[in-house]
């Protein structure tokens, strides 16, 4: 299906398209509350505190993740500055060694025709190329899981004592960057397989215990050393936190059952789609693919995806580790296509145009929003949401075209499918996918992130220039530290909300606060100083001695 047309190593094109596609455009918008400020906030404060041992928020200890990601952050600023570009630089140079990663596993154990379409699903589906032009842990920290796992897979073929090793390094490093859950998941997948394979032992003891240490040692880079030098606090505190995302919808966060099947089917589109029936029952394969590369795909795929719809606290990233797995079952069902091995389904049709219409109505109506709000405000009940659509997104007037050209592409993409041309016009959705993306980043959700939180960064970067104190009221946000470059503030003891309201501050302070709720949160001593959309900035003048 795909042939050699470029005397170029296909490596080398992997890391060019992987560039191409990942580096541009990462300054484009501002980060995003909460996850993107908070990380890029913890590198921020690794900086200015030069504690790289601790993870901080506001200077006070970060409890929640481990810190490898925040070193790789705080590099990248310390390279290129603290800015957005910095901050998302790591995952876009992850998503290139993702590319890669992925295809010298599928060129090795299938062919090399599977290896570009796998190459192609994940830039060409949403959600995975979306997450490389991000400033979150979730990248790196699925890059490491699915190397723990291709580490198996290899083990699994050949009994080598250097994979169980492999296997250890890399789910160590996982464990480093988002924590034990890494655990978790690799030790399900295991016992899944080998009750799969009717508890016949597919392994050695030795090696197992090599895995194990393997993984302690490496995790020990960090957990060790944070435990002899400042004791277990972190840990525990790490282990309650944890526990209590699993038992409790943590943060608001709580949502059905069915909410990640929903997230993966829309976000993940086309792939989603073209991989159901890899994902509904085993396929036979010819002897030159990989079976067992295969039922590896489909088990983390299906460990992941019922292990975090059974977690109580549902997060949009929580099932991203699924998105290689999935990707991966895509591109192999797409390579049957066009080897004539494999029956295309016409409800697949249906999901292919029905998801992605949606989609392209989706994004040729957003760009409109400034032309028909004025319908819509009457119904909207939330002040804030009102007052937010009430400023101007900015729209140049001509973004809804790309929309509308998606369409266009999936109505051909309908009658192409329709006379049996499978392979080709997905495989044409998936390029022009792999660019919009890009467009979307650039020209559409810069506009509409000037509606959800817009006005409120743009007084913090303004006072951020100013020797001022900056805080929010009745809102959680992280945008206030990083946009406003806050330093440490010792008077202020757990609550800079506090001391700024009720202490005696020794320069003016700023309040932010959202429409909806401001007057429980504001003291007679501060005076409104500006609204805009659905937020508000208060000021206190500092008392004089």
């Amino acid at each position: 299906m795909i042939t050699q047309k470029f005397p170029m190593p296909d490596r080398i094109l992997v890391v060019l398209w992987g560039a191409l596609l990942f580096l541009p455009f990462l300054g484009a918008v501002h980060l995003f509350d909460w996850d993107e400020i908070n990380f890029a906030e913890s590198a921020r404060e690794m900086l200015v505190t030069g504690n790289f041992q601790q993870v901080q928020i506001n200077y006070k200890p970060f409890m929640e993740k481990p810190p490898l990601f925040f070193w790789l952050q705080a590099l990248s600023m310390q390279l290129f500055g603290v800015n957005e570009f910095a901050a998302r630089l790591p995952n876009a140079l992850i998503g290139i060694i993702t590319l890669l990663v992925i295809f010298n596993v599928a060129s090795k154990a299938v062919n090399r025709d599977v290896a570009w379409l796998w190459v192609l699903f994940t830039t060409g589906s949403f959600t995975p190329h979306l997450y490389f032009k991000s400033g979150i842990i979730d990248p790196l920290y699925n890059l490491f899981i699915f190397l723990s796992l291709i580490q198996l897979y290899y083990y699994v073929m050949s009994k080598k004592a250097r994979h169980a090793a492999l296997l250890g390094v890399f789910l160590g490093l996982a464990i480093i960057t988002k924590g034990p859950v890494a655990v978790i998941v690799i030790s399900l997948c295991f016992l899944v397989y080998w009750i799969m394979q009717r508890f016949a032992l597919f392994f050695k003891v030795g090696h197992i215990a090599l895995a194990v240490l393997s993984a302690l040692a490496v995790s020990a880079i960090w957990f060790g050393v944070e435990t002899v030098k400042n004791g277990p606090v972190f840990l525990l505190e790490f282990i309650k936190y944890q526990a209590d995302l699993f038992l409790n919808p943590v943060a608001g966060h709580g949502q059905p059952f069915w909410y990640h099947p929903v997230v993966l089917l829309i976000g993940c589109f086309p792939a989603s789609i073209i991989a159901l029936p890899y994902l509904i029952k085993q396929k036979k394969t010819s002897m030159e693919e990989d079976a067992t590369l295969i039922q590896f795909m489909q088990l983390l795929f299906w460990v992941v995806l019922i292990l975090f719809s059974i977690v109580e606290t549902k997060i949009v990233h929580y099932s991203s580790l699924c998105y290689l797995h999935l990707t991966f079952l895509a591109a192999f069902q797409m390579h049957r296509w066009a080897q004539g091995r494999a029956k295309h389904h016409g409800w697949q049709t249906v999901l292919v145009i029905g998801v992605g219409s949606l989609i392209a109505i989706l994004f040729t109506l957003l760009p409109l929003v400034d032309f028909w709000k004025a319908s819509i405000i009457p119904y909207i009940k939330d002040p804030f949401a009102v007052a937010s659509l009430s400023i101007s997104g900015g729209w140049q007037g001509w973004e809804w075209l790309a929309g509308l050209l998606f369409l266009i592409l999936l109505l051909f993409t309908s009658f192409q499918i329709r006379r049996q041309h499978l392979a080709k016009p997905i495989f044409h959705l998936l390029v022009f996918i792999s660019f919009f993306i890009p467009f979307l980043l650039k020209s559409v959700v810069p506009q509409i992130e000037r509606y959800s939180q817009g006005p409120a960064i743009d007084w913090y970067i303004a006072l951020s220039k100013k020797d001022v104190y900056v805080e929010t009221a009745g809102f959680k946000s992280y945008a206030q530290y990083f946009y406003a470059k806050v330093k440490p503030c010792p008077q202020a003891g757990e609550s800079l909300t506090n001391y700024i309201q009720n202490g005696v501050i020794d320069k003016d302070a700023y309040l932010v606060t959202k429409l909806n709720n401001f007057q429980d949160h504001i003291t007679p001593a501060f005076k409104e100083v500006e609204r805009k959309g659905g937020f508000i900035l208060f000021k206190r003048e500092k008392v004089q001695p």
